[in-house]
């Protein structure tokens, strides 16, 4: 879905980047070996939690056609809606600055006919390795649980960017490390949504350790 109408340069900037795009993650997903830690098919909907710049663990995910990702509504976020869409994944259009609100709404839309979200949790623009606040409001208000996700691959390029973008090479072994669920009760107050909120962080940061581990 895109959200605007673009200028002359935009239209040709914005096919020809999301071609080359899906051309990259189209060769990555049928090259690399994907292995899977502590992933549980059985438990569904969830929300992936994954820091900006480490999306290409999502790839790994079985269920794509039932994983719809937020994106936002911006030149890089239509880009990425192509792609994905390409890959097999759904998109929701929506940050906290522009349709947040209405990205809410189609969020627990989603979940409630059992749709699981993928959501970077420092994103879109940072700061870096900072989970925010969103991701714990949404478990609040649909009552699925939080699924730290963190990818690793043995090799991989880390582009020059405030997420530091991680580019896999193509044939490598990615593993990708799933967190246990973090349920969010829905009456809780602001400290301890802080709490919520520090322990999806440190979770990551923990499993950033395992995945390294593991890929080595």
């Amino acid at each position: 879905m895109e959200l605007r109408q673009y200028n002359n340069k935009e239209k040709i900037m914005i096919p020809v980047l999301s071609i080359l795009g899906y051309s990259y993650f189209f060769i990555m997903d049928n090259t690399i070996k994907k292995k899977l830690i502590n992933y549980n098919p059985n438990l569904s909907p969830v929300i992936y939690a994954i820091w900006h710049g480490w999306q290409y663990g999502l790839i790994s995910l079985p269920n794509r056609s039932n994983t719809y990702i937020l994106i936002s509504p911006s030149n890089d976020g239509d880009i990425i809606t192509r792609i994905t869409d390409k890959l097999g994944f759904k998109a929701i259009r929506g940050s906290k600055g522009r349709r947040g609100t209405e990205a809410l709404r189609e969020i627990l839309k989603t979940i409630k006919k059992g749709g699981s979200i993928a959501y970077t949790v420092d994103g879109p623009k940072g700061p870096i390795h900072k989970v925010k606040e969103g991701i714990i409001h949404i478990a609040q208000m649909s009552q699925i649980p939080i699924i730290p996700v963190v990818p690793a691959a043995k090799h991989n390029i880390r582009a020059n960017s405030w997420d530091h973008y991680r580019i896999s090479l193509f044939f490598e072994k990615v593993i990708t490390v799933f967190g246990d669920p973090i349920y969010v009760p829905r009456d809780i107050t602001e400290e301890q949504r802080e709490g919520y909120r520090l322990q999806v962080e440190n979770k990551l940061f923990e499993l950033e350790k395992a995945a390294e581990s593991a890929v080595r």
